[in-house]
């Protein structure tokens, strides 16, 4: 009887088609699975960030930029085996140049072929070039191409220290004359009289501009004192009360007036009626201003 169900069973139900249908559902399964999940380059970027702060170095930005060179270097190494760039010209250097970006300063990092459940920053650590690329203080933006595999990953890291652009300083074109004007000016409306010239005040402002231009900055009136005592001057000091006025850095006359103004023991120039005679000579944004009466 048991053989006669056997025998049944064995006619009657396809046991072999059951058998492929499994076999078939276990095979697509264990091709589909992931069994790490896929990187990222935030997750990357994370990890190397980490990394910086605990050695006390600043964090990397991404740039979307830098993110183009990395996904073109990554390409010709997995594709060329180009790992330095040499055989198809794309090193990182011409990498980041062709995606617009001015660098002064280039480094990189690689896995290929890597198992997704190993620590990358692990595996730069072991390499002592690598690992000074990874902690370089001066790397300030980052671009990261990643290629998951199913259990492996390929990465690419490029690091940069973008080119500082000096801005080039703004031209003085103002002199002498249009600050002896603008002073005058805001005398006026401080409700005080003008300034009136007198050419001995003049030799003693353009004597003093010369010395700080030679100097490169304000002396805090050092050399005043002394020039007024010269043989040949002195008798100014005798004539007149003389006081003098020094600015410099401004970029137009408004500007040097305004710190006048604003500067105790400097508003004076602009508001103190006492004074009647003066004279001002200005270059390269220094400026002295001579008054007396």
């Amino acid at each position: 009887m048991a053989i006669s169900i056997l025998y049944y069973g064995y006619k009657n139900i396809p046991i072999q088609k059951i058998g492929e249908e499994i076999g078939q559902r276990v095979y697509v399964e264990r091709n589909n699975a992931k069994f790490f999940p896929d990187w990222s380059a935030d997750m990357v970027l994370t990890k190397i960030n980490q990394a910086r702060e605990s050695a006390g170095f600043m964090k990397l930005k991404i740039n979307s930029k830098l993110n183009k060179s990395a996904l073109s270097r990554l390409s010709v190494i997995i594709t060329e085996d180009d790992y330095s760039g040499s055989a198809t010209g794309l090193t990182r250097e011409v990498a980041v140049k062709n995606a617009d970006y001015d660098a002064s300063f280039i480094g990189d990092l690689l896995l290929t072929d890597f198992f997704k459940n190993n620590d990358p920053i692990s595996f730069w650590s072991n390499d002592r070039t690598l690992m000074a690329s990874l902690l370089h203080p001066d790397f300030k933006e980052v671009g990261i191409a990643v290629k998951n595999e199913q259990d492996k990953v390929s990465v690419y890291v490029v690091m940069v220290s973008p080119r500082k652009i000096v801005p080039i300083p703004k031209k003085i074109i103002w002199g002498g004359p249009e600050l002896w004007d603008t002073v005058n000016k805001r005398r006026v409306e401080l409700g005080v009289n003008p300034l009136g010239k007198r050419d001995e005040l003049c030799t003693l402002a353009s004597i003093r501009l010369n010395q700080l231009l030679e100097l490169g900055k304000l002396d805090g009136h050092a050399g005043f004192a002394p020039l007024l005592s010269r043989f040949d001057l002195k008798w100014i000091a005798e004539k007149y009360n003389v006081s003098e006025y020094l600015a410099a850095g401004y970029q137009s006359p408004q500007e040097t007036i305004t710190a006048w103004e604003t500067t105790l023991g400097h508003k004076s120039l602009l508001a103190g009626g006492e004074y009647v005679w003066g004279c001002i000579y200005a270059q390269s944004s220094f400026a002295v201003a001579i008054t007396a009466y």
